[in-house]
């Protein structure tokens, strides 16, 4: 990768990950100033950029505005899947949450441009922990504007916001904000205002990685008048949010629309309006931007060169930008016998056992399926030939810049012959062994789809039979909320800060996502992380449950990735803004420029 990266300069590259948590909290308790702060409003409602430009216009070239000069000009993104607009923080699904965070939605922290691991103020000024690590204390910025004019933003918004996210049955982090936020053991009070203290009842070292921006799994902030006055569903349709970014209009499977809001607290975007294309395939995204009709979009790597070949094309690259792992559903061991069993609980699965005893000969011959499954991929050719060496083979999801703590025999060798003989000792003899359905969750990671077809060929070399079912997401992921689906998919996510982060994904708990086991060891000993401020203590209890994991292939980890988003000609590069936090869909748009 670094060859390719110093053969081509034009690469833009923000910096390495350097994952530690110590520097959260040191941030929260001291960080004062805000990235990319314009001065801040007098407390009058922020006033919408008019455009005169039709939804289907393509980008007009403009002259790099001035500090005084007023956003001009169409900012067009190419995505793969936008669904509905929905913005609601109770209503919006997935990939509508994600997006809204990287667009017209703020939330109480940032992460930073620098590193994934610090956190600056957003809508919250400062924040504070008390000394038992038990109260957190946020003072919420004053001034800050809802669009449409609804008015300024308040502590009673930002606590009914985390309500109706706990109140979701779409969020992924829905039941995690509950257990901060919600805690029966805890409290909120609002001493005035722009004050928020909260008790979280028991130690939560998670807390502001639920208040951050950007992350789907985090909270945002809309305005309680909005819904209030015209009811939640029609809010959805065009929330009162509080970004630099505001939404105007968008048609289902087409695009969205969004106009720049001037004298923005934060930022004024140097754009007049954003829109976002729906544009499934990649071909066509592709085409869209070699025709100027694109400023930028998701790309897979097989594009680059394609791209390169665009007059003025340059790219903007995060190195370590997510990472992408097999979820095999199914494997709910949770409530076996009992009402609690899942629907999707299937021991006729071959990666699945009749009991969750981890010693029995069942257990065994269902771990050697899993084993199989993890050896006969060849990750290093996936690397190399999709993503044109801009990633790593990976072990386990969520370890992505915390390898070095796995212990040296956690890897998954391609070894195919092994994986055969695996198969054969499971009772599984070739050549035909048996059927699973795999599925690419499509969120927005590069050569997504392509990869998990890759995948699905290696699994055919040694003799499953692989049913490949290409979904949108927002068809897939209810099936897997409601614990129905009963294959492997291919997901990828933002990678995290410490493996905890991730840990409630296997939680029977997990009310509105999860990665596809629950096991009775896994819900004693996976919360324990969460609770520890003490570095050295948590990652003995990460590591005991990332070993458990490995051990019993009960999560397989595929590749890390880099991202890289090209630009046209008609914009500049805004590296230097990019928050680290999530970097699969780009953010910070308003800070790109014409030019």
């Amino acid at each position: 990768m670094l060859d390719y990266l110093q053969r081509n300069p034009r690469l833009l590259i923000l910096g390495s990950l350097t994952l530690l948590l110590a520097v959260i909290l040191a941030c929260g308790s001291s960080a004062t100033a805000t990235p990319g702060v314009a001065t801040p409003s007098t407390g009058s409602s922020p006033t919408i950029v008019p455009t005169s430009v039709p939804p289907t216009a393509t980008v007009v070239p403009a002259d790099a505005p001035t500090a005084s000069t007023e956003p001009s000009g169409t900012l067009n993104i190419g995505q793969k899947e936008l669904g509905p607009y929905q913005g609601h923080p109770k209503l919006a699904g997935n990939p509508q949450i994600f997006l809204n965070q990287v667009i017209s939605a703020e939330n109480l922290v940032a992460h930073s441009s620098s590193s994934p691991s610090e956190f600056l103020p957003m809508l919250a000024e400062s924040w504070s922990i008390s000394a038992d690590s038990l109260s957190w204390t946020f003072k919420i910025r004053k001034g800050v504007q809802f669009h449409q004019g609804y008015g300024e933003m308040t502590a009673e918004d930002v606590l009914w916001s985390i309500d109706q996210i706990i109140e979701s049955a779409k969020h992924p982090g829905s039941s995690d904000v509950a257990r901060m936020w919600q805690n029966e053991k805890g409290s909120r009070e609002t001493p005035d205002p722009y004050t928020i203290v909260l008790n979280t009842g028991v130690p939560a070292i998670d807390v502001l990685n639920r208040v951050r921006n950007p992350w789907a799994g985090s909270t945002w902030v809309a305005s309680k008048k909005q819904s209030d006055e015209i009811g939640e569903e029609a809010a959805n349709d065009r929330t009162a949010l509080t970004g630099p970014w505001a939404f105007d209009d968008a048609e289902t499977s087409q695009f969205w629309r969004f106009q720049a809001v001037f004298d923005h607290w934060r930022q004024t975007p140097y754009f007049r309006e954003m829109v976002l294309w729906e544009i499934p395939e990649e071909s066509a995204r592709v085409a869209g931007f070699q025709t100027g009709q694109l400023d930028t979009f998701t790309m897979a790597f097989d594009s680059i060169t394609t791209v390169e070949g665009v007059p003025g094309a340059l790219f903007m690259a995060v190195p370590g930008g997510g990472e992408s792992h097999l979820g095999l559903y199914g494997s709910s061991y949770v409530g076996l016998g009992t009402d609690d069993q899942r629907p999707n609980w299937n021991p006729e699965l071959p990666w699945v056992a009749t009991t969750d005893d981890v010693t029995s000969p069942e257990w065994e011959r269902a771990l050697k399926v899993r084993q199989a499954l993890a050896i006969s991929i060849d990750r290093q050719s996936i690397v190399d030939n999709l993503l044109k060496g801009f990633g790593k083979p990976s072990v386990m999801w969520g370890w992505l810049g915390n390898e070095d703590k796995l212990d040296p025999d956690m890897t998954w060798e391609f070894d195919p012959v092994k994986a055969g003989q695996l198969l054969d000792e499971a009772g599984y003899p070739g050549p035909d062994r048996f059927s699973l359905t795999l599925t690419p969750s499509i969120r927005g990671a590069p050569s997504e789809v392509e990869a998990c077809e890759a995948v699905s060929q290696m699994w055919s070399d040694i003799g499953i039979n692989v049913q490949l079912q290409n979904l949108p997401y927002s068809t897939l992921r209810p099936t897997l909320i409601a614990r129905t689906y009963e294959g492997i998919t291919c997901h990828a996510t933002s990678p995290r800060i410490e493996p905890f982060l991730g840990y409630t994904n296997w939680w029977s708990r997990a009310a509105n996502w999860y990665a596809g086991v629950e096991h009775p060891w896994l819900e004693e000993n996976m919360p324990l992380a969460s609770t520890l401020f003490d570095a050295d203590e948590r990652w003995v209890a990460q590591k005991e449950v990332g070993r458990f994991l490995y051990d019993n292939a009960l999560d397989i980890g595929l590749y890390d990735f880099d991202v890289i988003w090209p630009l046209s000609s008609n914009v500049a590069s805004w590296k230097e803004n990019i928050r680290l936090g999530d970097t699969r869909n780009i953010n910070g748009m308003e800070f790109a420029k014409p030019r």
